[in-house]
Parts: structure tokens; C-alpha cells; sequence
């Protein structure tokens, strides 16, 4: 029997997980669910990764989370983990490099930038006198971690003042300094596209509650059926290959000039697009993966 390993950091499984254990198991795999903090990788043909200290025996391992706060020696490992499970034939879902690439959120978007895809003008430094700059060129800014998820950590700042508490902040917790303009959302609401195996499998428009900037659903956004432009669609399908994604959420905001990308999340949670949509993720992205194991 195939056996996949859902790979989290979470102690129990999360929802978005139950839901990829639940669809493997109909599709007659064995999903099992395992923790960052118990895994080990061995120089070994023998046995080049463990669990618990026992040979793991799977054919896929489908990566739910990274961690938040890592030390870089945990990212360091984190990495060669997937790197070894993906050099003993082990399908890694998404791919390592892809994943710590998206993970990055400057070089991912400068990477799409240089593939011709509209992303928002942004820099990140360790010069907090340059952030402030960029500040006040901008106007206004978002001020955000390098790497993070759900919204957590960023701040619109719309002038030097405000700006200059945040960007020390930043500073005297050694990180670097993510500056990226904001975008006057139309109608207060981002696009979330699901795109699985290069299909844009649903849609949602994530509503920012009154008088707040964030779209996050995990910040109290409301998600909505969307049906954006195929133009859109494409963009967001091109922005997870550029980044050689299997699955991604692809966040885009509409503007007066058009649409950006903000940001491509290659471990995108989807309880709220499923409840707007229909759509499971967890059954495409399940049946991808299965088929990647049959090539």
C-alpha cells in the first residue's frame, strides 16, 4: 500500500491536514502524521530517514508547515531533510527548493518580477535610515517579516513617524527590514486562487472586515465565491510554475492599473475557500500526488 507522510509542526493534525488524511485514505493510501521535531535524515542507503528512530517507509511526504521562529540551523536541517527524502525517490510535496524559495517572499517575488508577472514595488535591507526612505517615497508601505504566513507580523505604515517605531523594532530584533507599497485595495478584498498540478481549482474573493486593511481569513477576512479574468487565472497558474509549485495559493489584488501578485504561499490553508467554493483541495492535491508516485 502507498504510504504518505503528512509532515507538520502543529502537535495534532490540522483541520487542512485531517482533510488530506481523509482524501488519501478514499483513494487507498495509508496517510500517516508526523512531526518536524522527531525526524532525523541519515548518509545511509540503509535507512536515510527516520521517525521515532525507526526507518519512516513512505512514498511521499506532503510538507503542511515549515515552523515559525526557526533558528537557522533549523532551517538549515529542515531543508536537508526534504533534500534527502527527494534523493532516495521520495515524492516531496511541494519540492524543497520550491518551498524555501516561496518561503522567501522577496527573492519569490523578484523571481516573478523577472518572469514578466506584476508584483508590487518592494525592498528589504538591514539599513533601517533606507526603509525609512522607502517609506516615505512610497507614501504608504507595508512593513513586513522576510518569511511568516496569515498575516501575522505586518504593519501599514502610511508615514515616517509611525514607520519609525516599526522599522526599529525590527532592527533591534536583528531582522531584516521588508518594505513593499501598498496597494489601495479594490473594494477592500484580495483574490485567493487555489492552483493545484498548473489548474486554478477555485476561487475566492477575501473580504477585509471594516476599517481594516488585512484580507487574511485567519484575521477575520469573509471569503466569497470569485470568478476572476482568465487573464488572472493564468497569472496566478504561471506564478506557481515559475516557482515550481504542485500546489499554491496565489494572493493578487486588483488595483485602478490592473492587478499584482502579493504573495505566492506554497502550505495554503483552504477551510474557508472549501466552505465558499465546494471545493476540496484536499482531493486534487491528493490525487496529484498519487500520480506523481505511479511516473
Amino acid at each position: 500500500m502507498v504510504r504518505i507522510a503528512i509532515l507538520h509542526s502543529a502537535p495534532r493534525p490540522t483541520w487542512s491536514s485531517r482533510q488530506l488524511m481523509k482524501s488519501f485514505s478514499e483513494l487507498g493510501a495509508q496517510p500517516i502524521y508526523i512531526l518536524w521535531n522527531y525526524t532525523s535524515a541519515s548518509i545511509s542507503s540503509r535507512c536515510p530517514l527516520r521517525y521515532h528512530g525507526k526507518c519512516l517507509d513512505v512514498d511521499a511526504i506532503i510538507v503542511r508547515g515549515l515552523g515559525r521562529g526557526l533558528s537557522v540551523e533549523k532551517y538549515m536541517y529542515r531543508y536537508a531533510f526534504l533534500k534527502t527524502a527527494e534523493s532516495h525517490g521520495i515524492a516531496v510535496v511541494n519540492p524543497a527548493d520550491a518551498l524555501f524559495l516561496a518561503r522567501d517572499k522577496f527573492t519569490s517575488l523578484r523571481i516573478l518580477h523577472e518572469n514578466g508577472i506584476p508584483v508590487p514595488d518592494t525592498i528589504v535591507t538591514e539599513d533601517p535610515s533606507e526603509a525609512l526612505r522607502e517609506v516615505e517615497r512610497l507614501g504608504s508601505a507595508v512593513l513586513k517579516p522576510i518569511t511568516g504566513s496569515l498575516g501575522l507580523g505586518s504593519f501599514m505604515v502610511d508615514d515616517t513617524d509611525t514607520a519609525y517605531y516599526v522599522v526599529n523594532l525590527l532592527s533591534s530584533l536583528n531582522q531584516p527590514i521588508y518594505v513593499q507599497e501598498y496597494i489601495e485595495k479594490k473594494n477592500n478584498r484580495d483574490i485567493r486562487i487555489f492552483v493545484v498540478d498548473g489548474r486554478a481549482i477555485a476561487s475566492i474573493y477575501r473580504i477585509a472586515p471594516q476599517g481594516y486593511w488585512k484580507t487574511n481569513i485567519a484575521r477575520g477576512a469573509k471569503a466569497l465565491p470569485a470568478s476572476p479574468s482568465s487573464d488572472i487565472l493564468e497569472t496566478a497558474v504561471r506564478a506557481a510554475s515559475v516557482l515550481g509549485l504542485i500546489y499554491a495559493g496565489v494572493d493578487i489584488v486588483e488595483n485602478n492599473d490592473g492587478y499584482v501578485v502579493i504573495e505566492v504561499n506554497a502550505s495554503p490553508l483552504w477551510r474557508g475557500l472549501q466552505a465558499a467554493t465546494g471545493v476540496n483541495p484536499a482531493k486534487e492535491l491528493a490525487q496529484a500526488v498519487l500520480q506523481r508516485i505511479k511516473k
